[in-house]
């Protein structure tokens, strides 16, 4: 006599055993597996409908916003870049600056920007709005998002935070009100520290709600 029939020959086993299949069957039937669901006790998670009144209006938020921004679109990559207005290349050579690049997408990433006499080699920004201080990934002296540039006795030094390496400075800004924007580029032989400008701070909030309702209404950028 094996033991599975071992087990099974007396009759308060047999009940037992029987109890215990029945229980596994229905708790298979009940559940099912991950990949079958049943309609009689699986609820598939419904897609929220889009309402059409918000949708019109996130457009005309859109459009108004889009004013702010210079648009440059490439026909062959099918991929264009919005530019503040306030913060064009004759604007922003000589200054220390934070901005938001968005595509048409709907992507955006931190940029800096520090300029001076000589060189700090910064690998990070930290922000400090109120009492919170945020604080940036590292990005190598090595690392393609790592820039220098020197001319005419200036220096400048890039830093772009791809891939949300700004640890969510850029939403702090979005979101910061009428409070100052305290900047400090660190990492490296310095430090430098200095005052988002008001219109910096205003490009980035601009910047960042461009980045949203891009997404919100699937907008594409393209031009024919």
């Amino acid at each position: 006599m094996n033991q599975f029939t071992k087990f099974f020959a007396t009759p308060g086993r047999r009940i037992a055993g029987v109890v215990g299949i029945l229980f596994v069957i229905g708790f298979v039937v009940s559940f099912g597996g991950a990949d079958t669901p049943s309609g009689a006790s699986r609820t598939a998670t419904a897609v929220a409908p889009v309402d059409p009144a918000t949708l019109a209006a996130d457009k005309e938020k859109l459009a108004v916003l889009k004013t702010k921004f210079n648009y440059k679109y490439d026909e062959f990559e099918k991929k264009g870049w919005y530019e503040a207005k306030t913060q064009v290349v004759d604007s922003t050579f000589d200054k220390n600056v934070l901005r938001l690049r968005v595509n048409n997408s709907g992507y955006s990433y931190l940029e800096d920007q520090y300029y001076g006499d000589d060189w700090i080699f910064h690998t990070r920004v930290e922000v400090k709005i109120g009492d919170a201080v945020y604080k940036s990934e590292d990005i190598a002296s090595f690392d393609s998002d790592n820039s220098r540039e020197n001319s005419g006795g200036s220096v400048w030094e890039t830093l772009s935070y791809t891939r949300e390496r700004d640890n969510g400075i850029a939403k702090a800004i979005a979101g910061s009100g009428d409070a100052p924007v305290k900047v400090r580029f660190a990492g490296g032989d310095g430090v430098y520290d200095f005052t988002l400008a008001k219109r910096d701070q205003q490009a980035i909030k601009d910047a960042y709600e461009l980045a949203r309702l891009i997404k919100e209404t699937g907008d594409t950028g393209t031009q024919s």
